[in-house]
């Protein structure tokens, strides 16, 4: 098997600062390596040392102690207009940044109209960036870094300023980057684009890394981190062992009571013959209930919303036009829903339930429970291509005589 190529080695990295007489620690005993051609994504809660990491880092600040090494040439997209000056035009910008990235005026040139169209700044670049939108400075600093000649790039949250279509170019980019060797750090609140951007995710919480490993896999234990309470039941339909990654996990107490109903309990059942839970699987939920009172009827929803907190779907049998409403008598009531295979994308998943009587809202819990669904082997090649569902459509090719 070939070594992968450690481009950046950080060892202990620490950065403390004093107050009251107090150490605070913004990083906490760091270490971890960054491949050639790897996109490590970092994530973590507001104040977990994300942004201070990539600081150190880059350079801006230096750490208390530990170290950090790295070759080629490195550069970051951290805070809005880090690098340019504020009274310099955006050509005048771009020649600046370009030399100090080891350019000479020459190729400048040969980059210009490249930089610029990437950008979509034609009509600006006399205008002194302090009069850019924070979009605008966005868009420059990209359109710089794409083109230079960098072996690491570090990249904040800026991502998330830009518009939809120059995202869309920006992550192309990433991939077009990483095929050509860049190492890539990725910082964002933004996770699917961690699971689908990244090689690898580092989970940082109070300046410490609490877990690397798969994107899938740390983002799911950052939920489990944000979501983490004393009534949380976890429970394994598939791997009915003590293993450490658990396939759903319910976050609401219960029984869930309305006046008419409640739920008492939930199963999550599924019908796969993978060894583990993939987007090829079918999913059942099913909701044992008690119906309290003998008049009226009951109707049960689910939604499901995904990791950047899209609802991807919402369903009832109540909301059917042809859904008569029928007298429930009291007693114990079995509803099952089943979410066909191949619909839903990989990822983490959370379940929201709906609760009505007489087809009228009664109750609504978004986050009731959340499960995780890893790629099949046909999404697994389709990795970096993402959609909030990708259903196995029909196709159908004919060869048609000339």
């Amino acid at each position: 098997m070939e070594q992968r190529q450690a481009i950046m080695t950080v060892g202990s990295l620490t950065k403390a600062f004093q107050k009251e007489g107090k150490a605070l620690y913004a990083l906490n005993n760091v270490s971890f390596k960054l491949y050639k051609g790897e996109v490590l994504g970092i994530i973590g809660r507001n104040g977990a040392g994300k942004s201070t990491l990539l600081k150190v880092l880059s350079q801006i600040t230096g750490p208390s102690s530990g170290e950090v090494s790295y070759e080629g040439q490195l550069t970051s997209i951290i805070d809005i207009g880090t690098g340019f000056h504020a009274d310099l035009s955006g050509e005048e910008n771009i020649y600046l940044s370009a030399l100090l990235l080891g350019y000479s005026k020459k190729e400048i040139k040969e980059l210009y109209d490249e930089i610029v169209d990437f950008s979509g700044l034609h009509d600006f670049m006399q205008m002194p960036i302090k009069h850019y939108s924070s979009g605008m400075y966005l868009r420059l600093a990209f359109s710089i870094a794409f083109h230079s000649k960098i072996s690491i790039l570090l990249l904040d949250e800026v991502i998330a300023v830009g518009d939809t279509d120059f995202k869309r170019k920006c992550y192309s980019k990433i991939k077009e980057l990483k095929a050509r060797g860049t190492a890539i750090i990725l910082v964002s609140h933004h996770l699917e684009l961690i699971v689908e951007q990244c090689d690898r995710c580092v989970l940082l919480d109070d300046g410490k890394i609490l877990t690397e490993g798969s994107p899938l896999d740390v983002v799911n234990q950052y939920y489990e981190l944000i979501e983490s309470n004393e009534g949380a039941k976890i429970r394994s339909i598939l791997n009915q062992t003590n293993e450490e990654e658990e396939d759903f996990t319910i976050l609401s107490k219960l029984p869930i009571q309305i006046d008419h109903f409640s739920i008492d309990k939930i199963e999550f059942l599924t019908l796969t013959e993978d060894k583990d839970l993939t987007t090829s699987a079918e999913l059942i939920f099913r909701f044992h209930c008690t119906k309290l009172i003998s008049d009226g009827s009951f109707e049960i929803g689910i939604l499901l919303t995904n990791m950047n907190g899209v609802r991807v779907l919402l369903d009832s049998y109540g909301f059917r036009k042809d859904y008569e409403v029928k007298v429930a008598g009291e007693g114990k009531y079995q509803v099952d829903v089943l979410i066909p295979g191949n619909l839903l994308s990989a990822g983490v998943y959370r379940l929201g339930v709906l609760m009505g009587v007489n087809r009228e809202l009664i109750k609504e819990i978004d986050s009731f429970a959340k499960f995780k669904l890893i790629p099949n082997d046909d999404h697994a090649k389709a990795r970096g291509m993402g959609s909030v569902i990708r259903p196995k459509l029909n196709w159908k090719i004919n060869h048609l005589k000339n």
